[in-house]
């Protein structure tokens, strides 16, 4: 693999989901600076996802009493189904980076209300804006009713105080953990959010008689603060710009962070006034982005992994067992550990999810079975038993990966796969762990079986 084919395929993996035969047809032999226009360019497109029908409501558009009791019970049944509506949009949408975008947002701003519709509604909020204005984000998304639920603002009234929200929007949504804010900023915060709630009709509501309309003193100023009012001090704020261009590091160049970077990225964030799409744009563009510490270098979050076997095999398994196997990775869409969101880097693996992940193409050869050691969720006992081992039928389709190697020699197959499969350094690989799975009885079982074999390597997990 030549620079520029490894410039390609590092980008391809920062903006999307890895390289595909398609994609490496459609960009060979273009300059990386006219790929980047053109993926840009796909990401204009912004597609909703609309698994989810609106509630019935009554003649004022409100949802009655029972009906939320309803709602309430099937939340979890239309959330798993937002999951694999969004798995299978992941898996062939051409505006790949506002997918890639709008999964770190989904997890910057953590939420699982238990209404379908709304999150749903959420949803589509952070594809808009996935590569927008994060300063118009933050406004939406502090208004955005399956957020003020998830985090207890409905309850948030002026004679009864919630700092839920309030404590996190500073510690996790702009500031981070103790930057810059005080537990007398946070209690401050929350009264000015007193009011804020969601109606009847699933809908942003402000209401005047619960919000506490005093003198509020925070971040040394003093006056009658709204909540509109805090956003836009916390704005002010340079650590907002610190804190969101780290975190962007973290996930789209190299989980061990450069401070340098970051601020020179908090810069340009600052001086865009918040234009997540030219800060992103900068990033992909400077230099520092190709160096080899930077190719290579980060653990490929499960849902990435499962959506890339789906682009490069037409990975299949039946929706409970997707399920299943997102659980068992460790990341499951729209069930986020905490309030906090999924942490990345070494945290994605451990013994179980480690031997899962190369277990995996073995299984989908020949359409075979995986054998999940599922674990419990949290609300599960299980009376104290191991859960049961779940299997997974897998389908899968390799034409699209045996043409794309048609033209290379037997001699130089596997090389030419690892060059198509691994960005980490060729030398890590145990070529001859490769080999002794490699079934030779015929041209296409070759070539299965080969890239069944590097996928199993510990160097497929990184990217």
């Amino acid at each position: 693999m030549n620079n520029n084919e490894k410039k390609l395929h590092h980008l391809l993996h920062r903006t999307g989901f890895g390289p595909t035969p398609e994609l490496i047809d459609r960009f060979s032999g273009m300059a990386i600076p006219d790929v980047q226009k053109e993926i840009f360019s796909d990401a204009e497109i912004i597609q909703d996802l609309t698994i989810i029908p609106r509630p019935d409501t009554n003649d004022k558009g409100e949802v009655r009493p029972l009906k939320v009791v309803v709602l309430v019970l099937k939340s979890q049944k239309e959330k798993e189904l937002l999951n694999l509506a969004w798995i299978d949009r992941m898996a062939v949408a051409q505006a790949m980076l506002r997918e890639k975008m709008t999964m770190f947002w989904h997890n910057h701003f953590a939420t699982s209300a238990n209404f379908g519709w709304l999150m749903q509604v959420q949803h589509n909020l952070l594809r808009k804006h996935a590569l927008g204005n994060f300063a118009t984000m933050l406004h939406e998304i502090s208004k955005d009713p399956a957020m003020i639920l998830w985090l207890n603002n409905q309850e948030n009234k002026k004679d009864a105080p919630n700092e839920n929200f309030a404590r996190e929007v500073m510690e996790l949504f702009t500031l981070g953990e103790g930057n810059g804010y005080s537990e007398n900023d946070i209690k401050q915060a929350a009264r000015a959010f007193t009011g804020w709630a969601v109606n009847k009709k699933g809908e942003f509501e402000f209401r005047e008689k619960d919000h506490d309309d005093g003198e509020k003193e925070l971040f040394g100023k003093k006056g009658n603060f709204g909540g509109e009012d805090i956003i836009n001090m916390l704005l002010e704020k340079e650590q907002v710009s610190i804190f969101i261009a780290r975190k962007i590091y973290k996930w789209f160049v190299n989980h061990e962070v450069d401070e340098e970077r970051v601020d020179e990225l908090a810069k340009k964030f600052r001086s865009s006034k918040y234009d997540i799409s030219d800060l992103m744009q900068y990033i992909f563009s400077s230099s520092w982005f190709y160096d080899e510490e930077n190719i290579g270098c980060n653990i490929v979050t499960p849902v990435e992994l499962i959506v890339r076997l789906k682009k490069l095999c037409k990975l299949e398994v039946d929706d409970q067992q997707m399920l299943a196997l997102q659980q068992v990775l460790g990341q499951t869409l729209f069930l986020p550990p905490n309030v906090a969101g999924w942490k990345p880097g070494r945290a994605w693996i451990n013994s179980t999810s480690l031997v899962q992940r190369m277990h995996l193409p073995k299984a989908m050869l020949d359409s075979g079975t995986a054998r999940l050691n599922k674990r419990p969720a949290f609300e599960e006992q299980n009376n104290g038993k191991p859960a049961a081992d779940e299997k997974v039928k897998v389908k899968t389709e390799w034409k699209l990966l045996v043409d794309h190697f048609t033209k290379k020699s037997d001699a130089e197959l596997t090389e030419a796969i690892i060059d198509f499969l691994i960005l980490s350094p060729n030398d890590r690989i145990d070529r001859q762990l490769i080999e002794k799975n490699i079934d030779a009885s015929n041209r296409e079982r070759r070539v299965i079986t080969t890239i069944a074999a590097v996928m199993q390597t510990p160097e497929f997990q990184i990217v």
